[in-house]
């Protein structure tokens, strides 16, 4: 893998039609990549961070993932970020993303092509699928997905938050940033997908 490629297993789509067993290994995963987001069988977040993968339990709580540990969906990438933005005024968001990433590009905003991202700092808020954390520092990493590929990697912002001190997070559904985070990005190159093989209910699905 090189930087920025990304390897994806399974369809979100099929995911979110109930293909939710099997998968590659957080052991696997930490060959293809250094930053990672993704879901266990259990149905708990993941969040790699520098070859490091991380579950969320149902209240928020951070605990290193184990090796054994399998993910019918996931992305991960080997992160070298391209454009790094210092964010002065602060109050950076989910919605407002794409319009921070055109600014590190010079006539190419990268909107047809995924890219992998973090947000590094303090933040005053950020609200994930379990709680609102208030003044916080942490990371946000994940993937910006172009239209097109929604039905293969899902909706538009697929991202997760670790906090600074890796004790708390889970899938971001928003936050704010404040003076001081930086933003960081990348175009990726090339996009390689694994094909769930593990019995019939992948090939019986309609897409």
């Amino acid at each position: 893998m090189l930087q920025d490629d990304i390897y994806q297993y399974s369809l979100h789509s099929a995911f979110t039609a109930g293909l939710k067993t099997g998968g590659p290994p957080v052991a696997f995963l930490t060959n293809h990549g250094t930053y990672g987001y993704g879901i266990f069988e259990d149905g708990t977040e993941m969040v790699q961070m520098d070859q490091v993968a991380y579950k969320f339990t149902s209240d928020g709580k951070a605990t290193k993932a184990s090796m054994n540990e399998q993910l019918p969906f996931v992305m991960v990438c080997i992160f070298q970020a391209e454009n790094r933005i210092l964010q002065e005024g602060g109050g950076d968001t989910t919605a407002n993303l794409r319009e921070t990433f055109k600014k590190g590009h010079t006539g190419n905003d990268g909107k047809n092509t995924p890219m992998p991202f973090a947000v590094r700092g303090a933040f005053s808020s950020v609200k994930t699928t379990h709680e609102t954390l208030e003044n916080v520092q942490g990371t946000i990493f994940g993937y910006a997905v172009p239209p097109w590929a929604k039905e293969v990697s899902g909706p538009s912002i697929q991202c997760a938050f670790l906090s600074g001190d890796k004790t708390r997070g889970g899938t971001v559904v928003d936050f704010k940033s404040t003076h001081g985070t930086f933003v960081e990005w990348a175009r990726t190159g090339r996009f390689h997908l694994g094909i769930p093989h593990d019995g019939e209910a992948y090939e019986k699905m309609d897409f």
